[in-house]
């Protein structure tokens, strides 16, 4: 039996999440790095998370800490260019534990990352601060 399945995680209380939060940005204030200076958060619209779900086989998702070269304006640059910024994606999971995108591009499956195929993983969420709502 796996022990990936539509089960994992729980609900936190607002106290625990809040503890959580704030030892976070408590570690960014202490290392001298001011509240407009690093992603508290992103956000993703629900047609992205639907999309990923609704994948044949996806017991759930994945949230995948990741980094890349960005303009101020948050745009990707390349070659270094820009600030490396802090970044999430989401990658619908299999009751295996594979990565559904990974599973299709390296299976020969055809997803396809050439630009003629979508592969399912979400990025480019909206950060905050940014976009933070009120």
């Amino acid at each position: 039996m796996s022990d990936f399945t539509e089960d994992v995680g729980r609900f936190l209380a607002p106290h625990e999440a809040k503890s959580m939060t704030d030892a976070y940005r408590e570690r960014k204030v202490a290392a001298g790095i001011s509240q407009d200076e690093y992603v508290r958060s992103e956000y993703f619209g629900i047609k992205q998370v639907q999309q990923l779900l609704s994948q044949p086989g996806c017991v759930g998702l994945r949230v995948h800490h990741a980094k890349r070269w960005e303009d101020p304006n948050g745009n990707p640059t390349a070659d270094g260019r820009g600030e490396l910024k802090p970044r999430v994606l989401l990658t619908g999971v299999d009751a295996k534990g594979h990565d559904i995108a990974s599973r299709s591009v390296h299976a020969g499956t055809g997803m396809k990352d050439d630009g003629n195929e979508e592969v399912q993983i979400a990025g480019d969420g909206w950060t905050c601060p940014k976009q933070c709502g009120q």
